[in-house]
C-alpha cells in the first residue's frame, strides 16, 4: 500500500512545490510563503525517502541500513513545525507572530534531533522498507522513538486541524475558507494514522502485533497528506487562475481598441509613444501585455485629446437623439454619442473645420466613474463597440506601437 500510494503523493506535492516556487522571489519577504514552500518540499521529500527503491539505494549509498525511517519522519516533523508557521503568521500580528514560530521551530528540530538519538541507539538490522515497525514493535528503544514520533505528529495534526477550522470560519476570502476547510479534513483523516502507530507500541508492549491494521495506517495517512497539500493549494490556484483570466481579458481588450486607435493614429500619428528610442535593455518591459495595454490607453486618450477643441455641440445633440430613439441610455447611450463625437471630430480636424467657441462640448462619456485600472479600459471598448465597421488606415510599421 505504501509504494502505491507514496509516488501518488509526491506527485502532488511536488507540483504543489512547483506552483508556488515561482511566488517566493516576489514574497520573499513573506515568512507564510517560505514557510508553505518548505511544507510541499519537505512534504516531497518524505515520501520519496520512503519509496521502497529510495530507501534500498540510501541503504547502500549511505552504508546504514533503514536510514530512510529518520530521515523521512525528521521531514514530516519539520514540515508540521512549518504548518504551524503559515497559520502563525496568518492568523497573529507580526510580532506574535514571529515568536511563536520560533517556538514552533525549535520544538521541531528538538523532535527531529531526539529522534536522531534513538534511531542510533536502534540495533542495526536487515533493511525494512515495508514491515519496519512491525519488525521493531518489541523493541522498547523504538517504542520510545515511535512514541516521540507519534506524539508530536499527533499534536501537529491536531493543532492544524483547530486552527485551520478556526481561520476558515474568520476568512472572507472564499478559497481561503475553503482551503483551509480542506487541510482541516486532512488533518483529521492523518489521525487514522496516529491511532494505529500508538497501537503499535502499545501491542508491543503485549507481545501482540498490528499487522493487519498496515494498510489502513498508510492509506489514512498518504490520503489525509494529499488532501492537506490540496487544500493548501486551493487559493493559490485561484488566485493563479484569477491572474489567468485577467491576462486574457488584458489581450482581449488590447485588440478591442485596436479600431479606435487606428481611428485616432489615422489622423495623429504623433499619438503613437516613441518606444523605438527607449533603450534596448528597458524595451523588453514594453513588450508585456499590461504595458501594451496601458500604452494604448494612454495613447488613445492622447487622440481624445487632440480632437477635443473639435468636438461640436450640434453632433453631440443630433446623436444623442437618435440613440435614444434605438433606446440606448445610462453608459451605453454616452459611448455611442462618444463614438459619434470621435469620428465627427478627427473629420473637422482632417478638414480644418473647427466649430465657433461656444459650440464646443465635452466628450458624453466624460464623468463616466472609473475608480480601477480595468474601467477606464472597459469605458474606452464600450466606445470601440460603438465604432462603424470601417477600414481605418493601417499605420506603417516603424511608426506604430505594439
Amino acid at each position: 500500500m505504501k509504494d502505491l500510494l507514496h509516488p501518488i503523493s509526491l506527485v502532488v506535492a511536488a507540483l504543489g512545490f512547483l506552483c508556488l516556487l515561482r511566488d517566493v522571489p516576489a514574497r520573499r519577504r513573506d515568512p507564510a510563503s517560505t514557510a508553505l514552500a518548505a511544507v510541499f518540499l519537505l512534504s516531497g521529500l518524505s515520501f520519496l525517502f520512503s519509496i521502497t527503491p529510495m530507501w534500498e539505494y540510501l541503504d547502500s549509498v549511505l552504508g546504514t541500513v533503514n536510514l530512510s525511517v529518520p530521515l523521512a519522519q525528521g521531514c514530516v516533523v519539520a514540515l508540521i513545525a512549518c504548518q504551524q508557521v503559515v497559520l502563525t503568521y496568518w492568523g497573529s500580528p507580526p510580532g506574535v507572530a514571529r515568536r511563536r514560530a520560533q517556538a514552533w521551530l525549535g520544538a521541531g528540530l528538538a523532535v527531529i534531533a531526539g529522534l536522531l538519538v534513538l534511531f542510533a541507539l536502534l540495533t542495526p538490522g536487515a533493511p525494512r522498507p515495508t514491515d519496519f515497525t512491525l519488525y521493531y514493535a518489541h523493541d522498547n528503544i523504538y517504542a520510545a522513538y515511535l512514541t516521540l514520533y507519534v506524539t508530536a505528529y499527533t499534536i501537529g495534526e491536531l493543532f492544524l486541524a483547530q486552527a485551520c477550522w478556526r481561520l476558515a470560519q474568520r476568512s472572507t476570502r472564499t478559497s481561503v475558507s475553503a482551503g483551509l476547510r480542506v487541510v482541516a479534513l486532512g488533518a483529521t483523516i492523518t489521525l487514522g494514522y496516529s491511532a494505529v502507530r500508538i497501537g503499535n507500541v502499545i501491542a508491543g508492549a503485549f507481545d501482540a502485533s498490528l499487522a493487519q491494521w498496515e494498510s489502513f495506517a498508510w492509506t489514512c495517512g498518504d490520503i489525509g497528506a494529499m488532501l492537506t497539500l490540496i487544500g493548501w493549494l486551493v487559493p493559490t490556484i485561484s488566485d493563479h487562475t484569477q491572474n489567468f483570466q485577467y491576462r486574457i481579458k488584458q489581450h482581449h481588450s488590447y485588440h478591442g481598441l485596436r479600431p479606435l486607435w487606428l481611428a485616432f493614429h489615422a489622423e495623429a500619428p504623433e499619438i503613437a509613444l516613441p518606444i523605438d528610442q527607449v533603450d534596448p535593455a528597458q524595451r523588453r518591459r514594453f513588450r508585456g501585455i499590461a504595458i501594451k495595454l496601458y500604452r494604448r490607453a494612454v495613447e488613445i486618450h492622447d487622440g481624445r485629446f487632440v480632437i477635443r477643441p473639435y468636438l461640436d455641440a450640434g453632433v453631440r445633440e443630433r446623436s444623442e437623439a437618435h440613440h435614444r430613439a434605438t433606446g440606448l441610455q445610462g453608459e451605453e447611450l454616452n459611448a455611442a454619442v462618444t463614438a459619434d463625437q470621435i469620428l465627427a471630430g478627427i473629420a473637422a480636424r482632417g478638414g480644418g473645420d473647427r466649430p465657433a467657441p461656444d459650440q464646443v462640448t465635452g466628450f458624453a462619456d466624460a464623468d463616466r466613474q472609473t475608480s480601477q485600472p480595468m474601467d477606464d479600459i472597459d469605458a474606452l471598448l464600450a466606445v470601440a463597440r460603438h465604432l462603424p465597421r470601417q477600414s481605418f488606415r493601417t499605420p506603417h510599421p516603424e511608426r506604430a506601437t505594439a
